[in-house]
């Protein structure tokens, strides 16, 4: 925090600013968000009109990069005392939080308009939803209660809905299904994270479920949310989405998934965390791909 509040005014452009300002987007963080969304559209089979897909992928991308940047702003005094994350643009000063406030806001609506104009207002709304549920009730949760895990993993799974809808689809169970595989897949992911990170984000005031429950309780979470992907890929065949061999190659990427997660639960290390958190960003993609595949 010492090193962000010495640091001088900051700057908006030159020298390192354009990457500072493109570290603020999380590319790769939402690249996978963006994919989420991509695999919802692919999946969906409804009778609705799809959205033109470049202008939709670009702004579900655009929306993911203002809140990461919007994020980064709320957090950035907690940031400047994490290992991990001091030296992120706006945690060590490199840029002034109120260029930071006003591009994030101005991207936000961009997306919306974006989206409203690609999708329709319905997916506008959604993501406006998934905008404002992340910014305004998980992120200030972090330091309230750990539970904020869970109410965290609620806009995490909304990207592919939003894709489903933009694919011609609605609320409906298919939608409802993408839902549930992404929630119930970030849960042993941020798990993990908080194995590998937990002291660290206890620095900055952040409630960490994994720290609070013990490396036991966790560990017996990481694998009973696991083992809750079993029944969703089952349901995933009965709604029509994928084939046989589809609903194979789930089922054997959800036991792989399940038996890094239990690894983790009984050898609790951060060798085994870092692996099923490897298993997980490798495990979220593949199952998805498996879907489309088999449509």
């Amino acid at each position: 925090m010492a090193r962000a509040l010495a640091a001088p005014a900051g700057r908006d452009m030159g020298g390192h600013g354009l990457r500072d300002w493109w570290q603020m987007a999380k590319p790769r963080l939402n690249l996978l968000v963006l994919m989420t969304a991509l695999a919802g559209y692919a999946l969906a089979s409804g009778s609705g009109p799809r959205a033109s897909l470049a202008p939709f992928a670009l702004g579900v991308w655009l929306l993911a990069a203002s809140a990461a940047m919007l994020n980064m702003w709320m957090e950035r005094e907690g940031d400047a005392l994490m290992e991990r994350t001091r030296d992120r643009p706006l945690a060590a000063g490199r840029l002034k939080p109120r260029a930071v406030l006003w591009v994030g806001l101005a991207v936000s609506l961009a997306a919306l308009l974006l989206l409203a104009q690609s999708a329709g207002m319905a997916c506008a709304g959604l993501g406006l939803a998934t905008w404002a549920s992340y910014l305004l009730v998980y992120t200030p949760l972090k330091r309230v209660t750990p539970l904020a895990l869970l109410v965290g993993a609620v806009p995490g799974a909304l990207p592919p809905v939003m894709g489903w809808m933009a694919g011609g689809g609605s609320l409906d169970s298919g939608a409802l299904a993408l839902f549930c595989f992404l929630f119930l897949w970030q849960i042993p992911h941020f798990l993990s994270i908080a194995a590998l990170y937990g002291e660290d984000y206890r620095k900055a005031g952040i409630k960490v479920l994994g720290l609070e429950l013990g490396p036991n309780a966790a560990g017996r979470g990481m694998v009973l949310y696991a083992a809750a992907l079993l029944p969703v890929a089952v349901w995933f065949r009965g709604l029509g989405l994928g084939g046989p061999w589809s609903l194979l190659m789930t089922l054997a990427l959800t036991f792989a998934f399940m038996a890094a997660a239990l690894w983790a639960a009984m050898r609790p290390s951060r060798r085994s965390a870092r692996g099923l958190l490897l298993a997980s960003v490798s495990y979220q993609p593949l199952f998805l791909l498996a879907l489309i595949l088999g449509k």
